[in-house]
């Protein structure tokens, strides 16, 4: 089994707690990061996978690459046309809130041990 860590940010300003919930609350968006966590896809691949209009994919990864959380390469087609491929820098997120704490719980490198608990 594998030993990942969670990669713990925490937020501690009321601006970037905001920020957080409406960026993981985003339905498209969690469309999108799970659509990217395999394997790196075009904005067009990703919107016919989902069947989320062009103009929303790219709106939400031009979001998503603001907030960091997904990276972008290149690859030139047969017929010379360059295309973008994104890919998602996380595997899980979690969101953390009790009475004194909200945390945003972030793996980018493999199994979520967090997830293995509590989905075992």
């Amino acid at each position: 089994m594998a030993t990942d860590t969670l990669d713990e940010i925490d937020i501690d300003l009321d601006e970037k707690k905001q920020r957080a919930i409406q960026v993981f609350s985003d339905n498209y968006i969690r469309t999108i990061l799970s659509a990217l966590m395999e394997q790196p896809k075009t904005a067009l691949q990703i919107s016919v996978e989902t069947k989320i209009s062009l103009t929303t994919v790219y709106r939400k990864l031009h979001l998503l690459m603001e907030e960091n959380m997904i990276k972008i390469s290149g690859e030139i087609a047969e017929n010379g046309k360059k295309n973008f491929l994104y890919k998602s820098k996380l595997k899980s997120f979690h969101v953390t809130f009790s009475k004194n704490r909200f945390a945003v719980l972030v793996n980018t490198s493999g199994t979520c041990n967090f997830c293995l608990k509590t989905h075992a």
